[in-house]
């Protein structure tokens, strides 16, 4: 698949939800999207993950679909749903899309940037706007590459997952391609194993011009989930687009 060197496999998908510890972030993020969507509404969400997100916004009654390139990831996240209230999907969200519309489509933790060219992240807009019903709204929340973008030397950080084990992070940039590097070592009393990442980074206005070349327009962006007003200083941004009706790619997929 062609997000391949984004994807969790079994190892780091067992520390997935120890590596990103944000329930509160997660519960605003839910409030967040229920907003925008009509009751009883259906919700796509690309890199679905271990269901973070999708599993509550299901037991809010929202019809929900996820869409993840890592089988490892969604056996996980069948663990959170027993139930089956997500239905997934293998695939790679770049290349792949459903067939179907939603009300909101939602694209959230900077998973837009696995898509490691322009030419994906173009093919992912597209996609967006092809499963994106009239009048419905397309969430994408990613960091502001700013402080990283001038990252003259690999930085180096840690992190505690729990009482017996912990991960250690490098991250190098290349800003001549917007590619930054991420090596995961995890140290948990067996041997080291490490594992690597690829992201290519946008800045948000990049973003907008990306998606207005796939037929979508931005209409809202925030600080973060709680809608802390957006300014220079932010470090990363909730961005709501919908379908431009000017756009040349207005007559498709309707």
């Amino acid at each position: 698949m062609t997000l391949g060197n984004a994807l969790y496999d079994q190892k780091l998908a067992s520390v997935y939800d120890r590596m990103y510890p944000i329930d509160h972030d997660t519960d605003q993020a839910v409030e967040y999207v229920a907003a925008l969507t009509p009751p009883g509404g259906s919700v796509l969400e690309l890199g679905v993950g271990t269901g973070r997100i999708a599993v509550p916004l299901a037991g809010h009654g929202f019809r929900v679909h996820g869409i993840d390139g890592s089988e490892a990831m969604l056996a996980r996240l069948r663990e959170r749903d027993p139930r089956g209230a997500v239905t997934t999907q293998l695939g790679d969200f770049t290349e792949e899309g459903t067939g179907r519309t939603f009300d909101t489509v939602t694209l959230v933790l900077n998973t837009f940037f696995v898509a490691v060219t322009k030419e994906q992240q173009l093919g992912c807009l597209r996609l967006v706007r092809e499963q994106l019903a009239p009048g419905g709204r397309f969430v994408l929340e990613a960091f502001d590459p700013a402080p990283y973008h001038h990252l003259e030397k690999p930085d180096f950080s840690m992190r505690h997952l729990d009482e017996r084990a912990v991960m250690l992070d490098t991250l190098t940039v290349d800003r001549s391609q917007q590619l930054m590097l991420s090596t995961h070592t995890i140290i948990d009393g067996g041997a080291p194993e490490t594992r690597e990442h690829v992201l290519r980074y946008a800045f948000p206005f990049e973003i907008d011009l990306l998606a207005e070349l796939s037929g979508l327009r931005l209409v809202d962006r925030a600080e973060d989930w709680a809608g802390t007003p957006y300014t220079a200083s932010s470090l990363r941004h909730v961005s709501v687009y919908e379908r431009d009706p000017a756009s040349p790619w207005a007559g498709t997929a309707d």
